[in-house]
């Protein structure tokens, strides 16, 4: 049976937190994504190919067996080490994994999983 959407696209990733301004700062300062808007509970960044990821203030309960969001960064042991500093946890250290690339794992500051990996 033929797709009735054919070629979706990413429109935005969205991730409930508990508190916005710690999670700003995660996803803007740490990561390095583009804070566009912030307005009330909610905020929208934007990685370097414009993928939007809004952060929306509620209730929230991180699963290790749920979606996990990947980004693409520069230099990937750099990033974990300021997180480490910060007090973040790091589930996986920098590893070169059997699908071709070198990943880490981290949580959030609301204990969702992050994925790195190197560009």
């Amino acid at each position: 049976m033929p797709s009735q959407h054919p070629d979706p696209s990413v429109l935005r990733l969205i991730v409930s937190v508990s508190v916005l301004e710690p999670a700003i700062h995660f996803y803007r300062d740490v990561l390095g994504l583009e804070l566009r808007d912030r307005r009330g509970e909610f905020a929208w960044l934007v990685t370097r190919d414009n993928v939007e990821v809004m952060l929306h203030e509620r209730s929230t309960t991180p699963s290790d067996t749920s979606v996990a969001v990947g980004f693409a960064v520069d230099d990937l042991s750099a990033i974990v080490e300021a997180w480490k500093t910060e007090g973040g946890i790091v589930v996986d250290e920098p590893m070169w994994r059997p699908w071709g690339e070198t990943m880490a794992v981290i949580r959030d500051v609301d204990g969702h999983l992050v994925c790195l990996s190197t560009r």
